[in-house]
This record gives structure tokens, C-alpha cells and sequence, in this order.
């Protein structure tokens, strides 16, 4: 049987601590709009790369039109990360705790249960 596997980090809880959602006149709940991101911003690179690693070196200017610049790898682990919030969030709310490390659960199952990683 297949196994989901997840490592749970402080990157996830700084994003989900920032993470804006609102309720429609539907009572679905959405998070983005066309014009900004569930930070915010107007960019989710920028509005998550704030988040985690702060402002660039050489400053920001927020008047700017191009924003903070961030190396391709930056980038790259800022989509990823993103990506993993409805995993993060799924195992903070089935487990109740916000206890970083790794996790893993049946891949028809959302029964998560923490573990460690043989080396």
C-alpha cells in the first residue's frame, strides 16, 4: 500500500500564519481574487518571498514596478512551498498541533501521524 510523506516545516506556518480566506455570499471559501494573492500583494512570488526571507539584499523600493528580485532557486522553493499549504494545512487540523517534522499517511487516508525518518 502506497504511503504519502510529508515533512512539515516552519516555512508552511509562516505562510499559513499570513494567509488571508473570506467566506462568499455562497459560504464557499476562497482565497485569491483576480486582483491580489491571499497575502495581499499583487504578486505571489513577492508576498510569499517577503514572508520568507524577508526583504532582498540592496533593499526594496515597494513603489518599484518590478517588485523584490529573487534568485531562480528562491523562486523555485517559494511555488514549492506554496504548493504544499494544503498538505501543511491538513495535517495541522488532523492532528491538532503545529509540531514541525515528518508525517505520513495512507495515500487513501488523511490520517496523519508523525514519524521518524529512518536515515
Amino acid at each position: 500500500m502506497a504511503l504519502l510523506k510529508f515533512e512539515l516545516k516552519e516555512e508552511h506556518l509562516k505562510l499559513l500564519k499570513h494567509f488571508r480566506w473570506e467566506i462568499d455570499e455562497t459560504n464557499a471559501i476562497y482565497s485569491e481574487t483576480e486582483n491580489d494573492t491571499p497575502y495581499g500583494g499583487l504578486s505571489l512570488i513577492e508576498d510569499v518571498g517577503l514572508i520568507l526571507y524577508g526583504k532582498p539584499e540592496g533593499g526594496f523600493d515597494p513603489t518599484s514596478a518590478y517588485g523584490p528580485q529573487y534568485t531562480e532557486d528562491q523562486q523555485t522553493e517559494i511555488m514549492v512551498t506554496y504548493d504544499q499549504l494544503n498538505t501543511a494545512l491538513q495535517i495541522i487540523l488532523y492532528t491538532q498541533s503545529f509540531e514541525l517534522g515528518h508525517y505520513k499517511t495512507k495515500w487513501h487516508d488523511i490520517n496523519w501521524v508523525k514519524y521518524i525518518p529512518k536515515k
